[in-house]
């Protein structure tokens, strides 16, 4: 969902394409959201100063000791 916000916002349709079949091929896998992660990510934002989305990330990735995190936001680095 994050991905796509900029590229809508500026009708890049080859930027959401390339986000959308990099999301997609084989090297990415898609996590789906649980109870369990939210209790993760609940707990990540009671001890973090991280918002809801950057803990529901953090807590997917700790969930599947996720080997690659990519991330641009600057507030997640300081949390």
């Amino acid at each position: 969902m994050e991905t796509l916000v900029v590229p809508l916002r500026n009708a890049d349709t080859f930027l959401m394409n390339a986000y959308e079949e990099l999301l997609l091929s084989g090297g990415m896998r898609l996590i789906p959201i649980s109870q369990f992660i939210l209790r993760q990510a609940a707990n990540l934002r009671a001890t973090t100063s991280l918002k809801t989305p950057d803990a529901i990330h953090a807590a997917t990735a700790l969930s599947v000791s996720c080997n690659q995190f990519i991330n641009n936001d600057k507030g997640f680095r300081n949390s």
